[in-house]
């Protein structure tokens, strides 16, 4: 039984000279940097130079005559006031008519150009009628409205004879349509 205490004396004298091993653990010195100094500024000075001044030499004073009156000035022309006739009667002119805001085409070309929009309307209305409007989400049904809208404000521009605004919103609801259909 000698043995077990002699194997825990091994052991602890093992383990403390692992331990007692002199380590150098220092951290090197880092320098310390200080900054260069800034470079020198070189600040140029200007400095206005005095306007030279020809002051008339005493030669030229003598040779030139003396200034006897002060040059005329030139006279301009005043306008006249216009000479006031006796007023005459004048007679009235017609009123002018502000132009019309509605664009028209030929005469000849309107009655062609409302059959094309109404045919491009009934295209239309064919197009949503095959729609399913039950089948379609939140988006298309607002896209729908718009397209029905467009055709309801195109027959009211093709009533009040606004036949270029009625080509629009007609070709609008034509192209929302066909997307719908799709």
């Amino acid at each position: 039984m000698r043995v077990f205490p002699l194997c825990v004396i091994v052991a602890v004298i093992a383990i403390g000279s692992g331990c007692a091993k002199a380590r150098a653990h220092t951290e090197p010195a880092i320098p310390v940097l200080t900054p260069p100094p800034p470079p020198p500024r070189v600040v140029e000075t200007y400095v206005d130079e005095p306007v030279p001044t020809i002051e008339p030499s005493p030669v030229d004073t003598a040779l030139a005559p003396p200034p006897s009156r002060p040059p005329a000035r030139p006279t301009t022309a005043r306008p006249e006031p216009p000479k006031q006739e006796p007023a005459r009667s004048e007679p009235e002119r017609p009123a002018i008519t502000p132009p019309a805001l509605t664009l028209k085409p030929a005469p000849g070309a309107e009655t062609k150009t409302e059959a094309s929009i109404r045919a491009l309307m009934s295209q239309t209305q064919r197009d949503l009628q095959r729609v399913n409007y039950a089948a379609l989400d939140a988006d298309g049904r607002a896209q729908f409205d718009i397209a029905r809208r467009f055709m309801q404000q195109a027959d009211d521009a093709l009533k009040g004879g606004n036949l270029p605004f009625a080509g629009k919103l007609a070709d609008k609801a034509a192209t929302m349509a066909s997307v719908l259909v799709r």
